[in-house]
């Protein structure tokens, strides 16, 4: 199951008596986890609503806990965090609970990397009652950004949300901090458009590896020397180097897919990158020749070994290593 399945299970009012969160995106699993317990009526939470570490609790403590009937109103909301710290000798208790559990209480494991090889784990999955939370990508990541400020009762363009995402990758919790500054800034608005976003999300530190790889894509080096600078200041070098070794790899991985004339889906789903970013990839490749990309990799690899092996200053290493990137072509005329 995913979170999307998950969401028009709670809209039918179909509340499970066990669930499995389990994901790296620890974002996302606050984030639904914050609405079961909404599920427990706001006057009844002390007694209704229980929060539990594995590391600190007992199965045998979980357990009764999920047992406890709600006090007056049901559901009764037992979380219990960190669930795949448990050995598998010590989640033989849950597998008798999932198969007579208390209809009027919802049990919430909650896991980063849960173990599907124990029996426990993989009967939840089985009977459908695990919820995967993972960062989303390509258009989905675009549709989650939309999909939030809808939440705020406002609709966002599509254009509005790729500058987001253009600016803070998956970082799903910066973005939906930015959401809610768009949203108030736009507060008479029922559509948000990409200039709101414009006028007051802050620049993530993507927005400038963005900036820096298009420069160089284009082979512009006074656009790339910048975007560097503004990197440095925040960003350690090797860091920098490793963020620009990823944009050739991926030049180099879009350069056979310009033969194929496939679909900016089918080539973001390739690249594993969103739509729009897709088509810069794609148009960056057309500008290079494959050699010239080969070339640019090989020169970060001595930019690496440089770095790592001599006492050059770092700056200047990095900024005479933008350079070449961005005069891979010399004789073509800098910027768009």
């Amino acid at each position: 199951m995913n979170p999307a399945d998950l969401d028009k299970e709670l809209a039918a009012g179909d509340l499970k008596p066990v669930y499995l969160f389990y994901g790296r995106e620890a974002f996302l699993k606050e984030r639904y986890l914050a609405r079961l317990a909404e599920r427990v009526q706001e006057g009844f939470r002390d007694f209704n609503l229980q929060s539990l570490l594995a590391d600190e609790t007992s199965p045998a403590k979980v357990l009764d806990q999920a047992r406890t009937l709600p006090f007056m109103a049901p559901p009764r909301v037992v979380i219990l965090r960190g669930v795949d710290r448990y050995k598998a000798e010590d989640l033989l208790p849950f597998n008798d609970y999932l198969s007579d559990p208390n209809e009027s209480a919802c049990l919430v494991l909650v896991a980063d990397k849960p173990d599907f090889r124990f029996k426990f784990f993989k009967a939840v999955r089985d009977k459908g009652l695990g919820v995967e939370f993972s960062v989303p990508r390509g258009r989905g990541l675009t549709a989650w950004v939309r999909e939030a400020m809808a939440e705020r009762g406002q609709e966002m363009t599509e254009a509005a949300a790729h500058v987001l995402v253009e600016r803070f990758g998956s970082e799903l919790m910066e973005m939906d901090r930015e959401l809610e500054k768009v949203s108030l800034y736009a507060l008479d608005k029922k559509r948000v458009g990409e200039e709101d976003v414009r006028a007051v999300a802050r620049m993530g530190h993507r927005a400038t590896v963005f900036q820096l790889g298009d420069a160089l894509g284009r082979q512009d080096p006074d656009t790339a020397l910048t975007a560097l600078r503004d990197l440095l200041l925040t960003e350690h070098h090797l860091v920098v180097l490793a963020m620009v070794v990823r944009h050739f790899r991926l030049l180099l991985k879009a350069k056979p897919l310009l033969d194929r004339r496939g679909t900016q889906s089918e080539a973001a789903a390739k690249l594993g990158v969103p739509g729009f970013a897709a088509k810069h990839y794609m148009a960056q490749a057309r500008g290079l020749s494959l050699g010239e990309i080969k070339k640019g990799l090989a020169r970060l690899l001595e930019a690496n070994l440089t770095l790592i092996s001599s006492s050059a200053p770092e700056r200047l290493v990095m900024e005479s290593l933008v350079l070449d990137l961005a005069l891979l072509r010399p004789n073509r005329r800098p910027g768009p």
